[in-house]
């Protein structure tokens, strides 16, 4: 039990953190520079890198871990003036699992158990569930399918994962530092 708050409470304070740097920074300057895009497709979505890492570390029960938080973000977008569906929030881990399970089945050299896969498998993954995310987005809000939405979205969220990527491969390599200054 003590685990699984754990790892809520890890992935919650992630998705809280990418998804109010992408409301409180990249959404007003994606306003100012680029005011023709709807603010709903955001151009940089960090907390797409959240979910991915989210699936592929606690696999299905990720969901349960997210979810929550995405309300909760959702209410706070809301409140700032981004209309959202409630079921977006339903939506984007569903596409994002769907896309894990389609990639490690598709590449199960990738899934090795307690194996950190090439990065290249991360994208994969990544690009796969932004692309049924996409897909399931703009149903969800235009009741119908609009593949140059569904492209924007797709944009925004391999933009957040490569920075989410980035950030983790630093912070590995930080943690790696300390690790040999703590040892010496």
């Amino acid at each position: 039990m003590k685990e699984h708050i754990q790892n809520f409470l890890i992935v919650s304070v992630s998705y809280i953190t990418a998804y109010s740097l992408t409301l409180g920074f990249v959404a007003p300057v994606q306003k100012i520079l680029l005011s023709g895009v709807a603010i709903e497709v955001g151009l940089l979505f960090l907390p797409h890198g959240v979910r991915v890492f989210a699936f592929y570390f606690f696999g299905w029960r990720a969901a349960f871990y997210l979810v929550p938080a995405s309300y909760l973000m959702m209410v706070l977008s809301v409140q700032a003036g981004i209309e959202l569906n409630p079921w977006a929030v339903i939506v984007s881990p569903a596409a994002c699992y769907i896309g894990f399970e389609v990639v490690t089945r598709l590449l199960p050299e990738s899934t090795q158990p307690r194996r950190f896969p090439r990065w290249q498998h991360f994208g994969i993954i990544a690009l796969v569930s932004s692309a049924l995310n996409g897909l399931g987005i703009t149903l969800v809000f235009k009741q119908e399918l609009d593949l140059l939405v569904a492209a924007g979205f797709v944009i925004g969220d391999m933009a957040g994962f490569f920075v989410c990527l980035l950030i983790l491969i630093y912070a590995f390599r930080f943690a790696r530092l300390l690790a040999k200054a703590s040892e010496t």
